[in-house]
């Protein structure tokens, strides 16, 4: 009889875990196998706002970021059509022309 081995791996030994893996899963119980994930709606929202991207950021961390970028980019194109600033752009892409 065969069963489905852990496809978690060490970080330190870049190694898969020996365990076999639940049932339906690819995660032993020591990895994550046994969670369901967020059942209630309360839960369900809970998670989507905290939600993180690689661990450093969260959505309203982008969002301001987007809208810093966006400000920027409106001050650098004013100043362009002004002639304070010439050669390559620096907040965003150049518009299409």
């Amino acid at each position: 009889m065969t069963c489905t081995q852990c496809n978690a791996l060490s970080k330190r030994t870049r190694l898969r875990c020996q365990a076999p893996a639940i049932k339906g899963k690819t995660k032993c119980k020591n990895h994550g196998g046994r969670s369901t994930g967020s059942r209630t709606p309360e839960g369900k929202a809970r998670q989507i706002e905290a939600n993180t991207i690689h661990g450093r950021e969260t959505r309203a961390i982008r969002e301001e970021r987007s809208a810093k970028l966006a400000e920027l980019y409106e001050i650098e194109k004013e100043m362009r059509s002004m002639g304070m600033v010439e050669g390559s752009w620096v907040s965003r892409k150049p518009p299409s022309r």
